[in-house]
C-alpha cells in the first residue's frame, strides 16, 4: 500500500506554533507532572541521562528489511524534528523532554527513582446493545493539569465509509519496564491505522511492530464488527484476547486480565521488583493501588461477560456511577498514605452503527470545582 505523509515542514511549522502558544503546557508541565510522581528523588539527578537517551533513540534507525514500512516514517520524523527544533528555538534538553521524557523514565529513569503510580482508564466495545454498536471509555487521571476539552465537533467524529479499523484504549504502565531492542519513535498505532482496515490486519501489524509500542492496552474493532483486546504493559511481549461468543472486547488500564499469562507473570515480577528495590511494605499505597486496578477490571469484566444483550443504559451506568459501585472516581484514595487523589475526568459513549452515530460525553467542570455533569453533552453526527 502506498502511503503519502504530509510535508514535514508544514507539520513542523504547525507544531512550532502550538509550542509557541503553549510552551509551558507542552514542555514545563510534563516535567512538573513527573516531579509530583517522584517526590523522593532529586529531579536534576533523575533527568541527568535524558538528553543522551534522546540522541541515542533518534539514532537507532530500525532495519528496513525487518520493518519494510519504516523508512518513509523514519525520514519524515527526522525531518519534522530538525525543522521543529529550529523554528521553536528548542535546546537539545528541551527537545529531549518534549519527545522522549516518558520513554526515558520507563526504561531507565525509574530504575533509580521511587515513583507514584496513578490509576488509568477503561475502554469497552459492544457489537450490539439495544441502541446498536457501542464504544465507551473512561479517562482517569489526577486533576493536576486538568483543563476541559473543547466542545464536541462533528468533524472529529467521522468514521470512514467502507472498511475501517478503530483503535481505542487505556494506559497500562509499570514502574520498571525492560527496554526493547528498538527505541526509535516509530508511531506504531498511527502506522497501523494507515496500513490496516480490519482487525486481523491490525493484530498482525501491531504484533510485528511490537517492540515499538507498549505501556498501553487497546481495543480494536472494524466495519464487520470484529473486535479484539490487546494488553501490552511491556514493550517486550504482547497478549491478544479474541472476544467470546458475545463479540465484546474490553481493556482496563494497569491490568493483565490473565495473571498467569506470560505478560501477567512479567507484570507481577516487575511489581515485586519495585517493592523490593525500594523496600516498600506489602500493605502500602503501591500494593493498594494494584489491588484497586484489579477490582475495577473485575467489575468491568462482569458486565462484559453478561449473557444476553447489555443495554446502552447499563453500560453508561457502570462507567459513570460513582466509585465504589461504578467506575467513576471522584477524589478517590485507595490508601491513607496515597499522595495523589484520582478522578475520572470524563466518560465518553459513542454509538457507531451506520444508522446512528452519536457521541455522549460527561466531562468535569474546570478546577477548582471539578463538578461532574448531571447530563452529558450530546453530538449527533449522523441519524438515519
Amino acid at each position: 500500500m502506498n502511503i503519502t505523509l504530509p510535508d514535514p515542514f508544514v507539520v513542523a511549522r504547525a507544531e512550532a506554533e502550538q509550542l509557541r502558544s503553549a510552551r509551558c503546557r507542552m514542555i514545563e508541565w510534563p516535567v512538573e507532572q513527573m516531579r509530583s510522581t517522584v517526590p523522593h528523588v532529586d529531579l536534576q539527578s533523575l533527568l541527568a541521562g535524558l538528553t543522551a537517551f534522546h540522541r541515542e533513540r533518534m539514532a537507532r534507525i530500525p532495519s528496513a528489511v525487518t520493518y519494510p514500512e519504516s523508512p518513509l516514517w523514519v525520514e519524515h520524523i527526522l525531518a519534522v524534528d530538525r525543522e521543529l527544533q529550529r523554528l521553536a528555538g528548542l535546546s537539545d534538553d528541551e527537545m529531549a523532554v518534549y519527545r522522549s521524557l516518558n520513554y526515558y523514565l520507563m526504561f531507565r529513569g525509574f530504575r533509580s527513582a521511587r515513583s507514584v503510580t496513578v490509576e488509568r482508564c477503561r475502554s469497552a466495545y459492544f457489537p450490539e446493545t439495544d441502541r446498536g454498536e457501542l464504544l465507551i471509555r473512561n479517562n482517569d487521571d489526577p486533576d493536576t493539569f486538568y483543563v476541559p476539552d473543547p466542545p464536541l465537533r462533528a468533524a472529529d467524529w467521522q468514521i470512514p465509509e467502507g472498511n475501517y479499523l478503530v483503535i481505542d484504549g487505556a494506559n497500562s504502565g509499570l514502574h520498571i519496564n525492560d527496554e526493547p531492542e528498538e527505541i526509535f519513535p516509530l508511531p506504531a498505532i498511527r502506522m497501523c491505522t494507515q496500513y490496516c482496515d480490519d482487525v486481523p490486519g491490525g493484530v498482525q501489524f501491531l504484533t510485528r511492530y511490537s517492540p515499538f509500542w507498549g505501556h498501553a492496552n487497546y481495543v480494536l474493532f472494524d466495519a464487520q464488527q470484529r473486535s479484539v483486546a490487546i494488553e501490552k504493559c511491556s514493550f517486550t511481549m504482547i497478549e491478544v484476547f479474541p472476544p467470546d461468543a458475545t463479540g465484546r472486547s474490553w481493556v482496563s488500564g494497569m491490568v493483565c486480565r490473565d495473571p498467569e499469562s506470560p505478560q501477567g507473570r512479567y507484570q507481577r515480577q516487575k511489581r515485586q521488583q519495585y517493592l523490593d528495590r525500594f523496600r516498600l511494605p506489602p500493605d502500602g499505597p503501591d500494593a493498594a493501588f494494584w489491588q484497586a486496578c484489579d477490582l475495577a477490571e473485575q467489575k468491568l469484566a462482569a458486565l462484559m461477560k453478561t449473557p444476553g444483550r447489555v443495554t446502552f443504559d447499563e453500560a453508561v451506568r457502570l462507567f459513570t456511577a460513582p466509585h465504589p459501585e461504578g467506575l467513576c472516581k471522584d477524589a478517590v484514595k485507595f490508601h491513607p498514605e496515597q499522595p495523589i487523589v484520582e478522578y475520572t475526568l470524563w466518560s465518553r459513549a459513542v454509538l457507531t452503527t451506520p444508522t446512528e452515530r452519536t457521541v455522549y460525553r460527561w466531562q468535569r467542570s474546570p478546577k477548582p470545582a471539578l463538578a461532574w455533569p448531571s447530563e452529558p453533552e450530546v453530538l449527533t453526527v449522523y441519524h438515519e
